[in-house]
């Protein structure tokens, strides 16, 4: 678990301040949040926690983007989420007291927040935050995780990528030039086979197919989506 560098507490502060989640929190509730946190950067590929480790952490995400990963006997992974800013990490082993379910491993070189799970859960007690940040968060990584299931035995390899693309576009995707798109630069071949639970070279092999149709036009690794293609998954 090697790790870059350790952050103040006056940059942390500055940084969790400009999450939407506590914007708007007086300062007496931020400070004893810093407080508690030790911060740290991360490099990519870190391994945060294994399934089954039981420690007793909870992460926030304050840049970067941490991958959830279920890993086979023959080695076979699949990540099924991606956190991001502003999201927590090990709320399922905090809310039942138990063992992590999945793998943790830093998706791109991340900056987290680290607090010890009793302390953390009794300040977001305090605050009155356990609803609409605890449970709410809880409820996101559960129905990701169907969601994920759900896509893995209904949907053929070529639909898992495509919605995969059209999540990175509604998460990171910025509006083109022209206004009727948007464009993301894509992870690459072997990161997408790892989200969609497939092989590197099937991935180049479905997106040259989908890059010639007319739902993707591409510019080396930028890519750009229509904006009705985003509308017609959120229906």
């Amino acid at each position: 678990m090697a790790i870059a560098s350790r952050v103040d507490a006056a940059e942390l502060r500055s940084e969790i301040e400009a999450l939407e989640a506590f914007g708007s929190m007086d300062e007496e509730g931020l400070d004893s949040l810093c407080r508690m946190a030790r911060c740290h950067d991360y490099p990519r590929g870190n391994i945060l926690h294994y399934k089954g480790d039981t420690d007793d952490a909870v992460y926030m995400v304050i840049r970067g983007k941490v991958k959830i990963v279920l890993a086979g006997e023959e080695g076979r992974e699949v990540v099924i989420d991606l956190l991001r800013q502003g999201d927590l990490l090990g709320l399922v082993a905090a809310a039942n007291r138990n063992s992590h379910p999945a793998h943790a491993i830093t998706a791109t070189e991340s900056r987290l927040a680290k607090f010890k799970r009793e302390a953390f859960l009794a300040w977001v007690e305090t605050q009155g935050l356990m609803a609409d940040l605890v449970w709410r968060q809880l409820a996101q990584r559960v129905r990701q995780a169907y969601t994920r299931i759900g896509e893995h035995v209904l949907l053929d390899v070529k639909a898992r990528l495509m919605l995969t693309l059209l999540e990175i576009a509604e998460h990171e995707g910025q509006p083109a030039s022209e206004g009727e798109e948007i464009e993301f630069t894509r992870p690459t071949h072997r990161e997408l086979a790892e989200r969609i639970g497939s092989s590197r070279e099937v991935v180049t092999r479905l997106l040259s197919e989908l890059l010639e149709s007319d739902m993707l036009n591409a510019e080396g690794r930028v890519i750009r989506v229509p904006l009705s293609a985003l509308i017609l998954r959120d229906e």
